[in-house]
């Protein structure tokens, strides 16, 4: 399969789609992105980007423009109240983390897009697959319209339609757990300081007696977190996660602020005066909720035991693993996913004509090592909740044993080598 002649359709124009066009656009395979809505899904709230992420966006080109506009930091904290449990680096040894509106990251990377030409087509809902055969995949849209390409990548998130044709009884599971999130000016918190504080230069300076981003908990109650959004740190996203054992109809619910800032003020009086003044007065406009929802683990994240499938169809991000926010984990993952399939793709299409046995190998080596990395990751997730959330009640003191170095698991997850684990995807295929 030679690059010259591999087209991909990509279904959704998400922040994976656009990364993944971005991606093969550098291995110069010819991409389209086809996108349901009139333009691509902004659901709001922010994103924290580590190194990993970050190290992926440098490679294509977009984290230079999202630096300028974001909120850039070293360490996140864990705090009770004002005494700093854990400071986590953030950003490795080559770049800083980053926070930024997740509104900011689509527009740079579909500005990526349009520079670069990549075709992008609206309104197009992808209904269902129509057939597989030893060189192609077509499907139809909900207009009744086809399409063919050489492979289709499903990067539609986790209500996937795409998914349905791999696994048609796989759905999302509602994990009981919810985040409520909102904007509200720095200037609101009226930070502490101390003498030699630094916060009027570096909100996440230690010397902080509040540094920025930082989890604020208290035991038995949870964490409230804050982080700043902006790149001069004039605006904070305020967060907190709630039990809801019922799942609701989300849209109504988040549509309800009132009820929104009931739970943003549950037991605030128990936290610090910071938390206090940050939910004093929630704007409405940036204020929703966010359910969590979990995928059970899949066997195949492509098509290549489909009935009457060849492999041509794949899945990505939360569509084939969907990840709680504990550990801002979720779209780094996904750009993971797509960056180094882009890769593999690239590298088999240049100087050898690979044959559909050799691809899927490859594919299943992809899928093996994204897997292993997403199980740590939802490792990381346990450890952060175990330090954010409240206790279950007749929950013993014991639970504190599982506690984990998680410095030391986060320095795993960020410093990877994507050209090795591509080149160990691809080790012994001829």
């Amino acid at each position: 399969m030679a690059a010259s002649t591999l087209n991909v359709a990509i279904i959704g124009s998400g922040l994976s789609g656009l990364a993944l066009a971005l991606t093969l656009h550098q291995q110069s395979i010819p991409c389209t992105i086809y996108e349901a809505g009139e333009s691509p899904f902004n659901t709001g709230g922010g994103l924290m980007l580590p190194a990993n992420g970050l190290k992926i966006l440098d490679k294509l080109a977009v984290y230079e423009p999202l630096r300028k506009r974001g909120y850039s930091f070293d360490r996140i904290y864990l705090q009770v109240g004002e005494r700093i449990l854990e400071a986590v680096d953030y950003g490795g040894l080559e770049r800083y983390g980053l926070r930024a509106y997740r509104f900011i990251v689509l527009e740079e990377l579909l500005a990526a897009v349009k520079e670069k030409s990549i075709p992008i087509h609206f309104n197009r809902r992808f209904n269902h697959i129509i057939s597989e055969t030893e060189s192609d995949v077509t499907w139809q849209f909900k207009d009744g319209s086809t399409e063919t390409a050489s492979l289709l990548v499903g990067a539609d998130g986790i209500h996937s339609t795409v998914r349905s044709y791999l696994a048609p009884n796989i759905k999302p599971v509602f994990a009981s757990m919810v985040a409520i999130v909102a904007a509200v000016p720095t200037a609101q918190l009226e930070l502490p300081s101390a003498p030699e504080a630094t916060s009027a230069t570096d909100l996440n300076a230690a010397s902080n007696i509040c540094p920025l981003p930082t989890d604020i908990i208290v035991p038995r109650l949870g964490a409230f977190v804050i982080a700043p959004q902006t790149h001069n740190g004039d605006e904070v996203m305020i967060t907190v996660q709630r039990p809801m054992t019922i799942e609701g109809r989300w849209a109504d619910i988040d549509a309800d602020k009132d009820y929104l800032r009931s739970l943003f003020r549950q037991n605030s009086e128990h936290f610090p005066s910071v938390v206090q003044n940050a939910v004093r007065d929630i704007p409405s406009d940036q204020l929703n909720i966010w359910p969590f929802y979990n995928i059970p683990r899949l066997e195949r994240w492509t098509s290549a035991k489909t009935q009457g499938g060849f492999g041509w169809v794949i899945i990505v991000g939360d569509n084939a693993h969907a990840l709680p926010p504990s550990a801002g984990q979720g779209v780094n993952q996904a750009f993971e996913d797509v960056y180094l399939l882009g890769r593999v793709l690239g590298r088999l299409g240049s100087g050898r004509n690979a044959s559909n046995e050799i691809l899927q190998q490859a594919l299943f080596g992809w899928q093996s090592f994204r897997q292993a990395r997403v199980d740590r990751v939802l490792e990381l997730n346990r450890q952060m909740d175990l330090r954010r959330m409240p206790k279950a009640p007749g929950a013993t003191e014991e639970k504190e044993e599982e506690l984990l170095d998680i410095a030391a698991m986060y320095d795993w997850l960020f410093n990877i080598d994507f050209e090795k684990a591509v080149d160990e995807f691809l080790k012994g295929l001829d």
